[in-house]
């Protein structure tokens, strides 16, 4: 049983109409942009994998950088 019928038929509509975008599409918005600013061609650049170890290499200093490149030679190298 229910105890507040109203209450729940006001709930399940509130439900219905945020599962139906009722007020995207009653609000269209002008521009398709995030609260940055940033659209969303920008965002699944940024979110790609590449893009995010070049940000990652970006954000190494210049001694990690060095340091990887040095320890990245190949076992043969050091024999000769």
């Amino acid at each position: 049983q229910i105890s507040d019928p109203e209450a729940c038929d006001q709930m399940y509509e509130s439900l219905v109409r945020i599962h139906t975008n009722f007020y995207k599409n009653k609000y269209p918005r002008l521009k398709d942009t995030t609260f940055t600013g940033v659209t969303v061609e920008d965002c699944r650049m940024i979110l790609a994998t590449d893009i995010l170890k070049q940000m990652e290499d970006m954000k190494k200093g210049t001694w990690k950088r060095l340091q990887e490149t040095f320890s990245a030679k190949k076992p043969e190298e050091d024999l000769k």
